[in-house]
């Protein structure tokens, strides 16, 4: 299991509140680390909520531009 920065925990506490704790590391984009918050199998979403870390700050991605950092990473998965 992979530690989640306290800062990216931080980002998501709305998600982690309402789904649950599941946020996963993907990997690094443009010299940041890359989360990805994982929904309950049983809940509808809209588009994902990805979390770029560079060790200080956390920059939230969601809507399109998610989509296309996701396709990005879509190999992996």
């Amino acid at each position: 299991m992979t530690h989640i920065p306290a800062q990216v925990k931080k980002a998501a506490a709305e998600l982690i509140e309402s789904y649950g704790d599941s946020i996963d590391y993907i990997g690094i984009y443009k010299g940041k680390q890359v989360y990805l918050y994982r929904f309950p199998k049983d809940v509808e979403t809209g588009f994902p909520f990805y979390f770029l870390y560079d060790g200080k700050s956390v920059d939230v991605v969601s809507g399109f531009e998610a989509l296309d950092l996701g396709s990005i990473f879509l190999h992996d998965w």
